[in-house]
């Protein structure tokens, strides 16, 4: 079977950073991200089941091997990020019998993160707009530790119902469209009110 709507070969995005962390920003010492990264990462986090190891173990490049090898799909997100080796020796990294090169590893994750992100896209869709109940959101303020007292806001984790935005959202990305996410993230803080400027970045959410 083949592949519907792949992008052109050489165009896929990387994938999330295994290492990533909250990056700095203003003036004060707060830390935290942007809303649309926080969403990110949580789509992220569902499309790896809540935790995956990375290509360096064993484990983890089994699982992207076996995940890829189950179709034609999978194999032609290989063909899209550039590996290049045989049919054989793809057989040979599943039987763990060979080791990819590193060039491979990256690629072999990268093609990965597509063909997953291009398979649980209608399915976030839909679980997160639940027919139109919409999903609930958790929002954990930025960390405020490094900032000093008098230059502390008082902010509270805030609690919203969100129905109508999952659509962009989950688009946005699959797209790697991080701009788009930022756009939907301002939509979506606008909810709480007076204190949404507070929470256009955060140290994350939760959904």
């Amino acid at each position: 079977m083949e592949p519907a709507n792949l992008p052109a070969a050489g165009s896929l995005r990387p994938p999330p950073a295994e290492s990533e962390q909250g990056f700095g920003f203003g003036r004060y010492g707060a830390t935290g991200m942007t809303g649309g990264a926080a969403l990110a990462r949580q789509l992220d986090m569902w499309a790896a089941n809540n935790g995956l190891p990375p290509t360096s173990d064993p484990r983890g490049l089994a699982i992207r091997l076996r995940y890829l090898a189950r179709d034609e799909q999978g194999l032609a997100w290989l063909r899209l990020a550039q590996v290049t080796v045989t049919e054989r020796t793809i057989a040979r990294w599943r039987a763990a019998r060979q080791r990819p090169l590193p060039a491979n590893l990256r690629k072999i994750d990268q093609a990965f993160w597509a063909c997953r992100r291009h398979n649980v896209v209608d399915y976030f869709k839909q679980v997160l707009w639940d027919d139109g109940r919409g999903t609930r959101i958790e929002i954990y303020p930025v960390d405020q530790q490094h900032v000093a007292p008098n230059r502390r806001r008082d902010l509270n984790v805030r609690v919203i119902n969100v129905r109508t935005e999952w659509r962009r959202v989950v688009d946005a990305w699959n797209a790697g469209d991080q701009q788009a996410l930022d756009d939907a993230w301002t939509y979506i803080s606008d909810s709480l009110g007076s204190d949404h400027a507070a929470y256009r970045h955060v140290s994350h959410i939760g959904f």
